[in-house]
């Protein structure tokens, strides 16, 4: 995204979050604000073409009555034949233009509803990720965006244009006979009655089937990224089954569509068949007594056709309208969205940390809405250069805990402090640059192995980046077993790479932002145990300065912390060395640890 973009995207979300639009499909169309001046150029040739078009029938009217008329010199048609030649190639000239502006209006709205529908996700808290399925994010950001694609780049121009032809036609209708037109027109509200029962029947059943898709999106990026899993346990044939179950969900639902317009559409095709046989036998009962020339029921017939090509778009149109209204809904559900954990207006930079961390009263809830704690009166204080090892039993805010320290969650009580800096006065970047992060679920981009090493630090050079892969015990790998070493490509989800490499990949790309800070959630639970003691071995000789936290199983890697915080029920049962804490009989500390010892010997 350029900065111009970015200052636009900037501007867009605060009027979104600061402004209260009427409707979803208002909001989307603030997009074409930037636009309008070009879009009122686009209008008045609409207008013209309309005009211009309908024209055709008033020249050749009087030209059937010259072919009709053996009196009249057949000579005198041809001014008018050249004249309606003129006139409609000057109109094909407006269409040609209308379409090219139109479509570059469009591409450049939905480009810029891309970006920051993207640009929206990637700010959002980790809260608000927690809670929005991946598949259901995918579905918002490419098939509603899709759908509104069409609607911005085309049907919303062709709407003006085709409802200017409607209205001109009855207008030139009336010109021509007023009797005749006043039939045609005592048909139009039924029409825009059928109209109105379609459009409120049909916007529950769409809402249904977009939301179905979305399940559907869901359940295909969800049994991609686990097909491995999937074949391990040999689940197949239940995930054809569910998949095939929810398929047949969205199929009925698009079918409910189906049918709707299937019902209505004969019956508008009905009532335009009507307003036609009106015409003919009325117009030719006038022709008949007189009343009306030939010329000009064949003129009254030809605008009485015109009309049905925009009478349809119209209908067609207002009739799709629920499914852009919900579709806007789903698209502005996420501009809308609010960052749970914000920077402060007046956040500093935080400047080069020696990497001491303290805890003051922290507590903490994912959910603020009850007095339900995770974690609870946390109180510690590392220096810089400690390893501190973090234990306690599943689901007693490990993880939690430490994810406090880069600000994916904000803390509900107390301070966090940095160098006696509360993390909350700086902001995301400086802070997070600073601090490396590596968690257990180890995803890798599908790109290079040195591009995934240098995704946080693009300045590092190639001794460097050799320096942190030597650190993460995966230099060896890659230069004695792949053939194009750094430049090797990653697949997806980093499938060509072993679980263990792809963590130790994980671990270099942490480091090679040269930390003060670093947090390893678990980060080798796919590593072998003399790897694991192999990386530990680098870690104390090349970031000996860096503070370091670990939550892992591995008995080693706890004996061997500074200190170690144990966690029960959220709360800081035990802090101390091994050593203290294994003299302590009554703390839990000492039973985790003996447990964890048989295990591995077990």
């Amino acid at each position: 995204m350029g900065n111009n973009e970015r200052v636009n995207f900037l501007e867009r979300r605060k009027r979104f979050l600061n402004q209260e639009y009427k409707t979803p499909v208002r909001q989307v169309l603030s997009y074409l604000w930037e636009y309008r001046k070009i879009f009122a150029i686009i209008l008045i040739f609409g207008f013209f073409q309309s005009i211009l078009f309908l024209t055709f029938p008033l020249f050749l009217g009087p030209a059937m009555d010259v072919l009709v008329n053996p009196s009249i010199p057949i000579e005198t048609v041809f001014p008018i034949l050249f004249s309606v030649i003129f006139i409609q190639g000057f109109v094909g000239i407006l269409f040609g233009i209308r379409i090219y502006i139109n479509r570059w209006i469009g591409a450049r709205i939905i480009y810029n509803l891309r970006n920051d529908l993207f640009s929206t996700i990637q700010k959002m808290s980790w809260s608000w990720l927690d809670k929005n399925k991946t598949g259901e994010l995918i579905s918002r950001t490419t098939s509603d965006v899709n759908l509104l694609k069409e609607f911005l780049g085309n049907n919303l121009q062709y709407f003006a244009g085709e409802c200017f032809t409607f209205l001109f036609s009855f207008v030139i209708l009336f010109i021509i006979n007023k009797e005749l037109a006043f039939f045609v027109l005592i048909i139009s509200p039924a029409l825009f009655y059928v109209l109105l029962v379609f459009r409120k029947k049909i916007r529950p059943v769409f809402k249904k089937s977009r939301k179905t898709y979305a399940e559907l999106t869901h359940a295909i990026q969800e049994n991609v990224q686990g097909i491995t899993v999937v074949k391990s346990f040999g689940r197949e044939a239940y995930e054809i089954k569910k998949f095939t179950k929810k398929n047949d969900s969205y199929f009925n639902d698009s079918m409910g569509i189906i049918k709707l317009q299937a019902t209505f559409d004969p019956i508008i095709y009905l009532i335009d068949n009507i307003a036609f046989l009106i015409v003919l036998l009325f117009g030719g009962f006038l022709v008949l007594r007189n009343s009306m020339s030939f010329g000009d029921l064949f003129a009254f017939v030809m605008v009485l056709n015109f009309s049905v090509g925009p009478l349809y778009y119209i209908s067609r149109f207002l009739g799709n309208m629920p499914q852009i209204s919900e579709t806007c809904e789903r698209v502005t559900f996420i501009l809308n969205s609010e960052i749970i954990v914000k920077e402060k207006q007046n956040a500093i930079d935080l400047p080069s940390i020696q990497g001491e961390v303290e805890f003051k009263n922290v507590y903490f809830t994912f959910n603020k809405e009850n007095d339900y704690y995770i974690l609870k009166n946390i109180n510690f204080k590392v220096k810089p250069g400690e390893n501190i090892a973090i234990l306690g039993a599943t689901g007693s805010g490990k993880s939690a805990l430490i994810k406090l320290i880069p600000r994916f969650y904000d803390i509900s009580k107390g301070e966090i402090l940095i160098d006696g800096i509360n993390i909350e006065d700086v902001t995301f970047k400086s802070l997070r640059k600073q601090i490396g992060y590596v968690s257990q679920e180890r995803l890798l981009f599908s790109r290079s192995i040195k591009e995934n090493i240098t995704f946080g630090n693009k300045e590092i050079d190639l001794e460097d980046i050799k320096k942190v892969a030597i650190a993460s015990d995966i230099y060896q790998f890659i230069e004695e077993e792949l053939p194009e070493k750094y430049n090797a490509k990653v697949s997806e989800r980093g499938m060509t790479v072993s679980g263990g490499q792809k963590q130790r990949i994980a671990i270099a790309r942490a480091l090679a932002i040269k930390p003060k800070i670093l947090i390893l959630d678990d980060a080798t639970s796919s590593v072998d145990v003399d790897t694991e003691y192999r990386i530990q071995k680098h870690f104390e000789e090349v970031f000996k300065d860096s503070t370091t936290f670990l939550i892992t199983q591995r008995l080693s890697s706890v004996r061997n912390a500074d200190r170690i915080i144990v966690l029960e029920k959220g709360e800081i049962s035990q802090i101390g060395t091994h050593e203290e804490l294994m003299n302590q009989d009554d703390g839990i500390y000492k039973k985790l640890y003996l447990t964890l010892k048989v295990e591995e010997r077990a």
